[in-house]
């Protein structure tokens, strides 16, 4: 077996590696070329900072890392870790991590920050060996959207981000596949709805109309519980396929959390974030 970072690798390669990894995976996945390098772009993935277990010139896996600067700080975030089926139980994984962590350490890189699954043991009980720390769970929901309530306010595309506005709306920071960087970085394949009383922009919605996956939403503090969420998400349940999915959901926030079940979601799994201080 031999291990190298990705720098060089072929994204057909990259793409059936993916995708042989995920196809028994507690949420099967499966990626074309098109959804992987969106997701490299939005998640700003490096592949000088991700490694690869090689045999015979054959991946058979895999560390993606996307990097970031955050308050002066290098993080990297670990967006997708796999091994193929017939590989598995050759501590391949841990291996990857062992390899890759002294090179992203001398990148100056401070910390590595990822999301597991609660019911993969097996990724959890690895991590936690390298010592990576619990820092919050996190829900994800999916399901048809039923919401028929009537607004009196207006709804209109959005079309720029001004996100002091839009922060001040938050409850609680979107995790890595969330965040700001990554929509601004991947911003042409988003949607994005405000809704507004007269000029002034009380709420938002930003998806991605292919995989009808919600990134974010928020309504600003004092217009909550008159509507203006389910508005929101009746606009795009009409407009596109009911059914949407969100991931990595705060568990600490009661309001969102009990705002997505009763319009129609329900959770599917949940996640733990975890992060490594380096």
């Amino acid at each position: 077996m031999n291990l190298k970072t990705l720098h060089n690798i072929n994204i057909n390669q990259l793409v059936e590696a993916f995708n042989q990894s995920f196809c028994d995976y507690i949420v099967p996945l499966k990626i074309t070329k098109e959804q992987l390098e969106n997701k490299i772009k939005s998640e700003n993935i490096k592949l000088e900072f991700s490694v690869g277990a090689f045999e015979n010139n054959k991946l058979i896996g895999f560390i993606l890392h996307g990097f970031n600067i955050v308050e002066g700080n290098k993080i990297a975030y670990n967006a997708g870790t796999g091994v193929i089926p017939e590989k598995r139980g050759n501590k391949i994984t841990l291996t990857l991590l062992e390899y890759i962590i002294p090179k992203l350490k001398e990148q100056n890189i401070v910390k590595i920050k990822l999301e597991v699954i609660t019911q993969n043991k097996v990724a959890y009980d690895i991590y936690n060996k390298i010592g990576f720390e619990i820092i919050r769970e996190l829900n994800c929901y999916k399901g048809k959207i039923h919401s028929e309530i009537e607004s009196t306010f207006e709804t209109r595309d959005l079309k720029n981000y001004d996100w002091k506005i839009l922060k001040s709306f938050w409850d609680w920071e979107p995790t890595w596949q969330n965040a700001i960087s990554s929509i601004e970085n991947n911003k042409d394949i988003y949607s994005a709805i405000g809704i507004f009383d007269f000029e002034k922009l009380i709420g938002y919605l930003i998806y991605n109309p292919n995989n009808n996956r919600i990134q974010q939403f928020a309504v600003a503090k004092k217009y909550r519980k008159q509507g203006v969420g389910k508005q929101l998400f009746k606009y795009i349940s009409q407009k596109n396929n009911p059914e949407f999915s969100t991931i990595n959901v705060d568990c600490d926030s009661i309001e969102t959390n009990g705002f997505l079940k009763k319009i129609g979601f329900e959770m599917h799994i949940k996640q733990y974030e975890m992060e490594l201080t380096l």
